[in-house]
């Protein structure tokens, strides 16, 4: 499961994170809350386990599988031609992914 936060900007690196939180030892640097992951002092870097992705301006995000399974049905339905059905399809097909499918998806 993920989730998106509207108007939250990818970080240049953990330091200047909102989901990075200072340490009550000051030695042992900071702590992502995601991951738990402690960061010594003045990392200037991603993490590479950091979980956060960044999402690219988008129009409005929609799950392409489930409409392409509706495309589908109304061509079972002979309610779409075969071959306005199939340039829908690819056109879909190729679409840019915004979002990664959760895995098992």
């Amino acid at each position: 499961m993920g989730v998106y936060i509207k108007g939250m900007e990818m970080s240049k690196n953990c330091m200047l994170c909102p989901l990075c939180v200072e340490e009550a030892d000051p030695a042992n640097g900071e702590m992502c809350m995601v991951t738990g992951t402690l960061m010594p002092p003045c990392t200037r870097e991603r993490l590479d386990n950091c979980p956060l992705v960044p999402v690219p301006p988008h129009g409005r995000c929609v799950d392409a599988d489930k409409l392409m399974q509706e495309i589908r049905l109304f061509i079972k339905e002979n309610m779409l031609s075969r071959d306005d059905a199939r340039e829908l399809l690819e056109t879909i097909e190729d679409a840019p992914t915004i979002i990664p499918a959760e895995e098992g998806e």
